[in-house]
């Protein structure tokens, strides 16, 4: 039924003009036209609205290369690949790469949202879900780019508000918990159903209380270095709300998208977001463009004994590879015989190093017939070239495995694993939470693996229970009683692989796992290096044109950023870290 109707109801659910001029601009014979035109609705239904902001937060293809570009790179998920290595791994600024994010969501999410919340009051359950998720999606916007327009966001049409106030992260928060608290009262007080509810809640009011709810531990562990009483208060209160929270994997909150044909950048200039384009962007345009993991991930999953380590991490000869979706048959698989080449050999795994290309280091490629493989798709397909353009050294390299690129993927918004994650660490904050740390800690990991066995991996694929219960073991007799803190967020950074911007989040705020120094490692020709300060971002810097359409509000935020240049003039210094992140990064 989603994969008929979707289509449709982003089309009716767009609300495309009447934008505050910092973010773009209609014409005003368009807008007469959609004033004037009878075959035009004077009023988009608020569920499908709903519809089109829940699947632009994951099936924005336009958005999507802030994501590869800066933040999977900056979270060292992600390494080898062009677009990551020229702007996180050269810490080059890149005005049209940033502003993706910004300008998407507040274009069509945000804007769409706003309009619906305020003609949806008639409408209780309705209503409180567009809330929420308006929180979702400036809690992403936040945490990207720190103080920026929140409360007045999106009131150019309804309210004639063209240059919305930059508001202090502090305040946003503190808006946050108040009204997720708010809409989980509201919520269950009308007859309606939530329609245009493309996610796993299937429009069920209970069911968007305990997500808001968990929403609201998520929020109030972000606070809890800058603010621990006001953290603490707002973790209780939300574990106590009788609303409840996610608890187990059937309460599991997240997008549903279809097995289609991924659409790239015509897809989000066509508002169609029916497929993942997280995973699309992943997957890359061609085929040299794929996604490849970075030693930082490698080892750490290695050094562990982490069973999905070789479920993440494959080895491919993707030449011939299918360029509308990831395929099985030309996006051939030899991981086992790259391992027994290894072995035999005496050599290991050569994952790309954060900021550098996988052409960088060079690893030689074997003789085409170590890899049998090779060999015969060699021999059978001579035209295809796999020998060719150093495809057999690109091989050697560990690529993100294309199951965490189908684009039927979830788009993540919060699961039962990250709350046990985050009742480990408020237990361990001695706060009021019943059960022990390392009760949570293995019921996090359990669960983490489970959600990558449920959503991701083939029958065949999927982490055995004995294997699980030696590896949680094994955390826990290590890791976990060394430094519990580094334990608990290193297995969150895991989980949240497929969640760049809360993984960019949650790593700033708890300053775990350990990532490699940045300044330490080697720079190559051919990308831009124009920062002096080589040390990973913190954020990401406002849209250019904030300064031009909404000066006045731009700069008074870059003022309380307080970093200024050699004249003496404010800057966006994207090295100053947020309100919450109060603390560097551990680097080694």
């Amino acid at each position: 039924m989603i994969t008929k109707s979707v289509k449709h109801i982003i089309a009716a659910g767009l609300v495309c003009c009447g934008m505050a001029p910092a973010l773009t601009s209609c014409s005003d014979s368009y807008m007469e036209e959609v004033n004037t035109d009878e075959t035009k609705a004077s009023q988009i239904a608020p569920s499908a609205q709903l519809t089109t902001a829940l699947l632009q937060t994951y099936g924005d293809f336009g958005l999507m290369d802030t994501y590869r570009s800066y933040i999977t790179g900056f979270t060292q998920h992600f390494a080898g690949g062009w677009n990551v290595t020229n702007y996180a791994g050269s810490v080059h600024a890149d005005d049209d790469q940033m502003r993706l994010v910004w300008d998407q969501f507040y274009s069509v999410g945000i804007k769409n949202i706003v309009d619906a919340i305020a003609n949806s009051e008639d409408m209780p359950n309705t209503n409180a879900a567009l809330r929420i998720h308006r929180v979702l999606m400036m809690s992403i916007l936040t945490d990207i780019y720190g103080d920026l327009p929140c409360k007045d966001a999106g009131l150019g049409f309804i309210s004639g508000v063209g240059t919305p106030s930059y508001d202090r992260q502090e305040d946003i928060y503190n808006f946050f918990f108040d009204e997720l608290a708010t809409c989980v009262a509201q919520l269950g007080t009308g007859s309606d159903r939530i329609g245009g509810d493309v996610t796993s809640l299937k429009g069920d009011p209970a069911a968007w209380r305990r997500y808001a709810n968990s929403l609201r531990l998520r929020f109030a562990m972000r606070i809890s270095e800058v603010n621990p009483a006001k953290a603490q208060q707002e973790f209780e209160k939300a574990l106590a709300d009788n609303g409840g929270y996610i608890r187990t994997a059937a309460d599991d909150a997240y997008i549903i998208y279809t097995d289609g044909s991924f659409t790239l950048y015509d897809g989000s200039r066509d508002l169609d977001f029916r497929v993942n384009a997280l995973g699309e962007i992943l997957y890359g345009q061609d085929p040299t463009s794929p996604t490849f993991v970075s030693s930082t991930l490698f080892n750490i999953l290695n050094n562990s004994g982490d069973p999905r380590l070789y479920r993440i991490c494959r080895h491919y000869l993707n030449t011939k590879r299918a360029e509308t979706k990831p395929d099985r048959e030309w996006n051939v698989d030899v991981t086992d015989e790259v391992l027994d080449y290894l072995q035999r050999t005496g050599d290991t795994e050569h994952p790309n190093n954060p900021g550098a290309a996988w052409y960088n280091d060079w690893v030689n490629a074997p003789a085409n017939s170590e890899i049998p493989t090779l060999d015969n798709l060699v021999r059978l397909y001579p035209e295809a070239g796999f020998d060719g353009s150093n495809y057999p050294a690109r091989m050697m390299r560990p690529f993100l495995s294309i199951d965490f690129e189908m684009p039927d993927r979830p788009g993540t918004l919060i699961n039962s694993a990250e709350i046990e994650f985050l009742l480990a660490e408020a237990k361990l904050n001695g706060w009021n939470v019943g059960g022990t740390v390392e009760d949570h800690f293995r019921a996090g990991v359990k669960a983490s693996i489970r959600w990558m066995n449920d959503h991701y991996l083939q029958a065949a694929d999927k982490v055995s229970d004995a294997e699980t219960e030696t590896f949680i073991d094994a955390l826990v007799a290590n890791e976990l009683a060394s430094n519990a803190k580094e334990a608990i967020n290193t297995q969150a950074w895991i989980l949240h692989m497929m969640n760049p911007s809360e993984a960019w989040a949650n790593l700033r705020r708890s300053d775990y796992p350990t990532l490699q120094d940045r300044t330490q490692l080697a720079k190559f020709d051919g990308f831009t290096y124009d920062d002096n300060n080589l040390q990973t971002p913190t954020r990401l810097r406002y849209p250019i044109l904030e300064n031009q359409y909404n000066s006045k509000n731009y700069n008074e935020a870059i003022q309380r950023i307080g970093s200024v240049n050699e004249k003496g003039e404010y800057v966006d210094d994207w090295h100053k870290r947020l309100w919450w992140d109060v603390a560097d990064i551990h680097v080694q």
